[in-house]
């Protein structure tokens, strides 16, 4: 089960909202303060799968989130390139936390992976500009979805080009062996429902050894697979408990686990409070 966050879950927010529009695959947030409390401190600590391409644009404050599993804290004056069919969960928001952002469907990404991309200076106007232009496009009565998709596709460009130029190791060389593989494993990872839990089974996936698979997650991540694993299963149950009217001993047979009582020790263990509790708060 996914919980998903598409442009008919951010339409009814639009209604009577003078900082939200939406157009066909195409949806802008000008204001995000103005839902933050409904739309975002309701979904706090959840796994939310994102099938769309996404741009925020933090203007104060920060945000903590994991996008597919990785950690990313982003701070007033970056943006934040999500590309399609990715997993998100927001962490932390810093009370004066606001952003702009802009979602759309069908449009290139240039970017394979997210990426925090600071703008300072002019960088930071021309960049404000663009969403100042997607947000009057975006409400003109004659407003064109073919205009709208060439602004966010000259938006995107630009991004990748401060992407690459801020970041001299990036233009400079070709992802190594471990980075690439660390990337397989995550996009694996992405696709897992939580029931899979076994170090051998993604390695198999992945065409390596356990072992090295091991030595190259703990490298990269800090963490090992069974924690990462762990983890995914955690978010997935906290969806089902939270989002659906799934029995304890069914959502147990959903994730994969023998019995309920192993699934309940499980969570215990993972997040130091029990499934009841979760699914009691919801």
């Amino acid at each position: 089960m996914k919980r998903q966050l598409n442009i008919t879950d951010i339409a009814p927010f639009a209604v009577n909202n003078e900082c939200i529009a939406v157009r066909g695959n195409f949806a802008i947030i000008r204001n995000v303060a103005s839902i933050k409390e409904q739309m975002v401190n309701g979904g706090m600590g959840d796994l939310l799968y994102i099938p769309l391409g996404r741009i925020l644009l933090v203007t104060t404050g920060t945000v903590r989130l994991r996008l597919n599993m990785q950690s990313c804290q982003v701070e007033k004056g970056t943006a934040l390139v999500i590309p399609e069919n990715f997993y998100m969960e927001v962490i932390e928001l810093s009370a004066d936390y606001n952003a702009q952002i802009a979602t759309f469907g069908g449009i290139p990404i240039p970017f394979k992976q997210w990426s925090s991309i600071p703008v300072k200076g002019d960088d930071s106007r021309r960049i404000g500009s663009f969403f100042d232009l997607l947000w009057e496009v975006a409400n003109s009565p004659t407003c064109q979805q073919t205009t709208l998709n060439n602004l966010l596709s000259a938006l995107l460009s630009d991004l990748y080009s401060l992407d690459v130029s801020g970041d001299a190791s990036h233009a400079a060389e070709t992802p190594t062996a471990a980075e690439r593989l660390m990337q397989r494993f995550f996009d694996l990872l992405a696709e897992s429902d939580g029931t899979v839990r076994s170090v051998k089974a993604f390695a198999d996936r992945l065409c390596v050894s356990p072992n090295h698979l091991s030595a190259v997650v703990k490298q990269q991540s800090g963490q090992t697979v069974m924690q990462l694993l762990n983890a995914h299963t955690v978010l997935h149950a906290k969806i089902l408990l939270r989002h659906s009217t799934l029995p304890l001993a069914d959502i147990a047979d959903r994730l994969g686990f023998e019995n309920p009582p192993a699934f309940s020790r499980f969570f215990k263990r993972e997040t130091g409070v029990t499934a009841g509790s979760v699914r009691n708060m919801s």
